[in-house]
C-alpha cells in the first residue's frame, strides 16, 4: 500500500500510515497514539501526535476518541478476500466429516489479515459451543495450525478419524476438548492432532 501513497508523504509518514494500516488488518480496528507510538518505537507521544496531525491534514486519516481511524484514500481496510469453504463440523458429538467443498466464501480482509493463504472457513453443525457464541449453523474461520495454547477453539481430528470443534484444555500433560454448553460432556484425548484455531465468527441475522 504504502506504493500508492502521495510522494507529499515524507517516509517516515509513509511508515506512520502503514503501521496504521497493518495493525488494523491485524486487529480490525486502528491504533491508539500510545499503541502506535509502540509499533513504531517512539517514546514521545508528542512526535507520533505530530506526524498525525500532519497525515490528518493530508486526508489520510482521521483523529476520533483518542484513536485514530483510516479515510477512504486506504482501501484495502474494506477490501474483501476469498477463503476455502470446508463442509459442516460438528460442534457436538465427534463425527467423521470434514469435507472440501471446492467453495470459497468472500470475508473482510481485516479477519483475515496477512495470514490469508492460511485461513479456511467451516461451517458448524451443532450446539455444544453456543456459550462461546458459536450455534448450529454459523460459518467460523480457521488459521490452520498443528499447534495452539490451553484455552483456544480449535477444530480437532481425533485418533477415531473424526472431528469435533470444542475449547482445548491443556493440563498436567493432558489434553481435554471442553463444549460451552452445560448439556455436553469434555472429551479427554490421548492423541490430539489440531486441523486449526478458530480467529473469528460469521453469522446472518
Amino acid at each position: 500500500m504504502v506504493n500508492k501513497l502521495s510522494k507529499e508523504l515524507t517516509e517516515k509518514q509513509k511508515k506512520v500510515l502503514e503501521a496504521i494500516e497493518n495493525f488494523f488488518l491485524a486487529y480490525g480496528y486502528s491504533p491508539t497514539v500510545r499503541q502506535l507510538g509502540k509499533l513504531l518505537d517512539m517514546t514521545n507521544p508528542s512526535a507520533v501526535f505530530k506526524h498525525i496531525v500532519s497525515l490528518e491534514k493530508k486526508g489520510y486519516l482521521k483523529r476520533e476518541k483518542g484513536g485514530v481511524s483510516l479515510t477512504s484514500v486506504s482501501t484495502s481496510a474494506e477490501a474483501q478476500v476469498t477463503v476455502p469453504l470446508v463442509g459442516l463440523v460438528p460442534a457436538g458429538h465427534p463425527r467423521e466429516t470434514f469435507e472440501i467443498s471446492g467453495e470459497g466464501l468472500d470475508v473482510p480482509a481485516w479477519m483475515v489479515g496477512r495470514k490469508r493463504g492460511n485461513i479456511f472457513c467451516i461451517q458448524v453443525e451443532g450446539k455444544s459451543m453456543v456459550d462461546a457464541y458459536i450455534d448450529d449453523g454459523d460459518r467460523v474461520l480457521l488459521e490452520r495450525t498443528s499447534t495452539t495454547n490451553s484455552g483456544e477453539m480449535v477444530v480437532a481430528l481425533l485418533s477415531d478419524g473424526s472431528v469435533t470443534l470444542k475449547r482445548l484444555r491443556l493440563e498436567k500433560g493432558k489434553a481435554f476438548l471442553v463444549p460451552e454448553n452445560p448439556d455436553f460432556e469434555e472429551i479427554e484425548v490421548e492423541e490430539l492432532k489440531v486441523l486449526g484455531r478458530v480467529i473469528g465468527v460469521l453469522r446472518k441475522y
